[in-house]
């Protein structure tokens, strides 16, 4: 396999036209010259300089060894400055993962307009499953992921952005559903319950928060693994759930259901924006981490 500095060696030899001008030029010894063209020769079985007076030339097969590596070192130099340019100015991808829920609800909104603002950049948002989000993260397919704490994954620097908060949805308006603040977890009890999937986290959560402890029984109606669905349900009147703020703050169900208000939001997990160690330096994430963190506060929990 020919080496890149066997090339660089060919073609400042070529143009200098001499192995001690070439020497200088790289600044190296004329025998470190000589050594890598004898390589080169003994690798490739041919020819590549002649001598002709106090001067050396190419032979023909020396002349398209030079036309090849004179276009390559070009091209990688070109390549080269390409990366250094994206990596001091703000071009080139810039790729997020995240959950659909914060992806729905507030991420792609503002990386929307950050990609207004952005014009030389590329930039993709992916919303998925953890398991996916975390192996094309592992697998650099994936610049920055903004997760919960208890799903991001154990490689790559994290910053803190935000601690999220839940709270509990209830039909507005129905008789059924009377109870104002004064809700017993003995009345939770005996409400239709609409849950995220059979363990929810979040109204467990919920519950340990304002009860101390989980209710021993409960009249599940509806299972949905969806919030927006789940908000679409407590409107139709099937009962009572837990949510989380920012799906519910941008939810078109916002003004169609009833909450307990601000006491009865209880905090529901810290979420992290989380990034490649090797990215760090890149001006491009870093002013987009830059640009999360800063505008974090449009992010309704």
């Amino acid at each position: 396999m020919i080496e890149t500095s066997q090339l660089q060696t060919l073609v400042a030899v070529t143009r200098a036209k001499s192995f001690s001008k070439a020497a200088d030029d790289l600044s190296v010894t004329q025998s470190a010259i000589s050594q890598s063209i004898k390589n080169l020769e003994s690798k490739l079985n041919v020819k590549i300089f002649k001598r002709s007076g106090k001067n050396v030339v190419l032979t023909p097969e020396g002349e398209k060894l030079y036309e090849f590596g004179s276009l390559f070192l070009e091209q990688m130099q070109g390549t080269l400055d390409s990366l250094q340019e994206e990596r001091d100015k703000m071009k080139g991808k810039v790729r997020i993962g995240t959950l659909t829920g914060i992806g729905k609800s507030w991420l792609a909104h503002e990386i929307v307009d950050y990609a207004k603002e952005n014009p030389d950049l590329r930039l993709s948002v992916r919303m998925g499953h953890v398991e996916e989000l975390i192996a094309d993260f592992e697998n650099n397919l994936l610049d920055i992921l903004v997760m919960p704490e208890d799903e991001i994954p154990n490689n790559g620097e994290r910053e803190f952005f935000l601690e999220e908060k839940s709270t509990l949805v209830f039909p507005k308006g129905h008789h059924d559903f009377n109870f104002k603040s004064k809700l017993t977890l003995a009345q939770l009890e005996e409400l239709p319950i609409i849950l995220f999937e059979k363990d929810d986290h979040l109204f467990y959560k919920w519950c340990r928060s304002k009860f101390k402890t989980t209710p021993k029984k409960l009249n599940v109606r509806f299972t949905v693994n969806s919030h927006g669905h789940m908000l679409q349900a407590v409107h139709e009147g099937l009962g009572i759930a837990v949510v989380p703020n920012h799906v519910l703050n941008r939810s078109y169900f916002l003004d169609k259901v009833s909450t307990l208000g601000g006491e009865f939001e209880v905090p529901s997990g810290k979420i992290f924006i989380v990034y490649q160690k090797e990215s760090e330096n890149l001006l491009r994430i870093k002013n987009t981490i830059d640009r999360l963190l800063s505008n974090r506060e449009t992010f309704k929990i």
